[in-house]
């Protein structure tokens, strides 16, 4: 059969035909490689390949611009002066190469960072929630943290209390040690275990095992302290959320008395003068936080001898006269955050004490709130809580501030970031350096996780969400890559109460701290120093923010978290000089620091003892012990690190070295200034200098004496150098 098609139905057809060959075309897509590049600041240029998918049959653009945030400046770390424009010819496939010069200059600064974003596209789309690109530079100027290598830390022993695991599943532990110099005897918490373990150190390179003592009949083991033959155990209830117990055993490990403190005491010590017996009762809720006992702090007067004592020496100060005070101390920035939405806790619910010093008068005590972010001062002649202080935060977007904040990097990228670090120290120690007490922190950050509670969430989950003003690339914050992954509170940072954050708070400090102790004032902070020292370290830099679980360590597997989490601090006189001793939970090891200028610790060394590639060695230092030359059975001072994990104390021996004088400007300390660029107002420094501020031809235009404020005031707008004596430098900008 012949058909005969009309000319208007063919024209129908034809325009049909048109039309669904329209609708099939679809939109070509540009796509950035990933939400994060790296590059070297002496690799000349960084590559951007852009790529599209379903081109058209016309050309496709995209620009690209520089955002706001970021850390790199352009012209001085990158050169990318205007918005350019990329091209896709038609039907091409493939990818077109964005390249931006990076600039290499021989300033010691830390990981920098710039943004880009895709925007504005023609015959295209580009996703808008993967449509920037971070780039960060890794500096090859900044060396490793100077030691001073006047003490070395010799291992005399890692000695093994008790097998730890039994499968994968921990059996016993070693958190906390308390060494008597009366009976050269180490008391040792073996808090998984339930036992006191008792041994021998008369000689630290032989110890031996003098009797292990069941302790579950009374309860679960949290601490012990000791002190002349009197051993004293912080006990908590079968039933944590009851009233705990200090048991008192001789020297032998025979029972002596017991006495009732409040609940969950987490830590004990004896005050200096041998008076008091202290503990530091946390009264944590009960996981679906039903539950929630006071925090309090018990005092046990055994100034009348062990054999009399009695309840009624007893005495247990509580936090209820702050109960009025919760908006006040959250304002101050101390956390009150704790209870369900039915039933919020009250404060003295909410404090929950962690860790006790006592002044050399046995006067004052000092006390952790490790979760609240505070420490609280405790009157020991009227047994009241006189003080709540917070503690701050750590900026991390100011200079030394940084963090290496993913464990999705491959390389270290201690980075600045806008967030908020609470420090929340764990251990606390107290000293006097010429007639002023100090106060010195470890400040390991710790979070409520509970079946009916937690705070607990990482920055890229969806139901935490960034304000879109406030965080305007929130989208590329919650990469992870970026910030992602990192673990931050949900009780904090929504400053105007609309459900979403305002400011980004993570937990530790990663440092730390030393603060006068009668004013609470802010003396020092490590910054990023403990850190950087780990990663820089020629052997344990390959187990940077490593964990210390049973499992193999994994290289930044703590980078999202609280990092190397320092956990225990002590002091310690050798000869004229005052050391601070600083344990890191995680990564392993401790650091030494000279403190005789507290305003001002130098860094004399590090050491650990873990294997690179196996679970053995020393694993989660926790409690840390400093025996003096006059204490020592070996007349030589020691350090203890008593490994929770591992369940070994390790023993160092302690030596001081004769110094080297360094040539000028060898290992000096980075420098940096903040704000930066400035606006004409004084300029802070990361630390005091004197030095010269020169302008880009090279000449004078400041002279600094040993200060940290530089005035900028009269200054033309532009880029400076500031030069110290010691041969550190940075660079400033003026607007």
């Amino acid at each position: 059969m012949h058909l005969n098609f009309s000319p208007l139905l063919s024209a129908t057809l034809l325009l049909g035909l048109a039309a669904g060959a329209a609708r099939a075309q679809t939109t070509p897509t540009i796509a950035r490689p990933s939400a994060t590049l790296t590059v070297a600041e002496d690799a000349g240029s960084v590559s951007i390949p852009l790529s599209i998918t379903n081109p058209g049959t016309v050309a496709s653009t995209v620009q690209v611009a520089v955002q706001a945030l970021g850390t790199a400046t352009a012209g001085q770390d990158y050169t990318y002066a205007i918005t350019q424009t990329v091209t896709f010819p038609a039907g091409a496939t493939g990818t077109q190469t964005l390249t931006i010069p990076i600039l290499d200059d021989a300033l010691a600064e830390e990981t920098e960072y710039f943004v880009v974003r895709l925007l504005n596209p023609t015959n295209a789309t580009v996703s808008a929630t993967a449509n920037d690109i971070l780039v960060y530079i890794k500096d090859n100027d900044t060396p490793a943290p100077a030691r001073a290598n006047n003490l070395t830390l010799g291992l005399v022993q890692s000695y093994q209390t008790a097998t730890p695991f039994s499968g994968n599943t921990q059996i016993n532990s070693a958190e906390i040690a308390a060494f008597d110099p009366t009976t050269k005897r180490l008391y040792v918490a073996n808090s998984i275990g339930g036992k006191l373990e008792i041994l021998n150190l008369a000689n630290p390179a032989a110890i031996a095992a003098v009797a292990s003592i069941d302790i579950k009949s009374y309860g679960g083991l949290n601490s012990v302290a000791v002190r002349n033959g009197l051993v004293a155990c912080a006990i908590e209830n079968s039933n944590p959320q009851q009233n705990g117990s200090v048991v008192f055993f001789d020297q032998n490990g025979a029972f002596q008395k017991q006495v009732t403190v409040g609940a969950m005491p987490d830590m004990i010590t004896f005050s200096p003068d041998g008076r008091y017996v202290l503990t530091a009762n946390e009264g944590e809720p009960n996981a679906a936080y039903t539950t929630d006992p006071e925090g309090s702090v018990s005092v046990i007067d055994i100034s009348g001898g062990i054999a009399g004592l009695a309840q009624a020496n007893v005495s247990t100060a509580t936090f209820t006269a702050f109960n009025s005070q919760a908006a006040a101390l959250r304002a101050q920035g101390i956390r009150i955050y704790g209870g369900l939405a039915a039933s919020p806790s009250t404060v003295a619910q909410d404090l929950e004490p962690e860790y006790i010093a006592v002044s050399a008068n046995s006067q004052t005590a000092y006390i952790t709130l490790q979760e609240n972010n505070a420490i609280a001062v405790l009157d020991l002649a009227t047994k009241q809580i006189t003080a709540l202080r917070p503690v701050g935060y750590t900026d991390h977007t100011q200079p030394g501030r940084s963090l290496d904040a993913s464990d999705r990097t491959t390389e270290v990228l201690m980075a600045n970031w806008p967030i908020k670090g609470m420090r929340q120290p764990d251990a606390i120690n107290l000293v006097e350096v010429n007639g002023t007490s100090y106060l010195l922190t470890a400040n390991e950050g710790d979070s409520r996780d509970y079946s009916g509670f937690s705070e607990v969430v990482r920055l890229g989950a969806n139901g935490y969400a960034l304000d879109a003003t406030a965080f305007p690339n929130a989208s590329l914050l919650k990469q992870e890559t970026v910030l992602g992954r990192l673990n931050v509170t949900n009780k904090l940072g929504d400053t105007d109460g609309d459900g979403d954050f305002d400011e980004i708070y993570a937990y530790g400090g990663r440092s730390f701290s030393i603060y006068n102790a009668a004013t609470g004032a802010e003396v020092y902070d490590s910054g990023n120093l403990l850190e950087r020292v780990t990663a820089a370290d020629a052997t344990y830099g390959a187990i940077f923010n490593a964990s210390n679980g049973f499992e193999a360590p994994v290289r930044k597997n703590r980078s999202d978290d609280k990092g190397p989490e320092p956990e225990g601090v002590t002091t310690g006189r050798i000869g004229n000089n005052l050391y601070a001793f600083v344990s890191m939970e995680r990564v392993g090891g401790v650091m030494v620091f000279n403190i005789n200028n507290p305003a001002a610790p130098v860094l004399e060394t590090y050491a650990n003892n873990r294997s690179l590639t196996t679970t053995t060695g020393d694993l989660g230092p926790e409690g840390i012990v400093f025996i003096s030359a006059a204490d020592s059975p070996t007349g030589q001072p020691l350090l203890l690190l008593a490994n929770e994990v591992s369940s070994t104390i390790a023993v160092y021996s302690l030596q001081a070295n004769t110094p080297t004088a360094a040539r000028p400007g060898q290992g000096a300390e980075p420098l940096a200034a903040y704000p930066n660029p400035s606006q004409g107002a004084p300029v802070r420094l990361s630390r005091a200098v004197s030095g010269t501020l020169h302008d880009l031809a090279g000449r004078p235009v400041r002279h600094l004496r040993a200060t940290d404020r530089l005035d900028t005031s009269g200054l033309a707008a532009g880029v400076y150098l500031l030069r110290a004596d010691d041969g550190a430098a940075t660079k400033l900008i003026v607007n």
